[in-house]
C-alpha cells in the first residue's frame, strides 16, 4: 500500500515505524491540505499505543483513522492564527 493517498481535497500520508523491541509496527500520520497560500500539514498520532503486525496493516490503519478525521470535518489550522 502506498504512504500517500489523496482524498476528498486532501492528502494523506502515512509514516509506520517499526518498533525498538521488534515485536510490531507503530504509525503517526499527517494529512495535508493545498490550497493557494501553499500547504498546511497537521501531524496526527493514535490516542493510545497502537501495535501492528506488519507495516501495511500500520498504513492501513493510518489511512483509515485520517479519513475519519476528514469525514467528521477536518479542517486545518489556519497559518497565522494566534494562541
Amino acid at each position: 500500500m502506498e504512504r500517500r493517498h489523496p482524498y476528498r481535497g486532501f492528502i494523506i500520508e502515512a509514516h509506520p515505524y517499526e518498533l525498538r523491541d521488534l515485536r510490531g509496527w507503530s504509525v503517526e500520520f499527517y494529512i495535508e491540505k493545498h490550497d493557494s497560500s501553499g500547504v498546511t500539514v497537521t501531524r496526527f498520532y493514535f490516542d493510545k499505543p497502537h501495535v501492528f503486525e506488519t507495516q501495511e496493516a500500520a498504513i492501513e490503519a493510518a489511512v483509515a483513522a485520517a479519513r475519519e478525521k476528514i469525514d467528521a470535518g477536518f479542517t486545518p489550522p489556519l497559518k497565522d492564527a494566534v494562541a
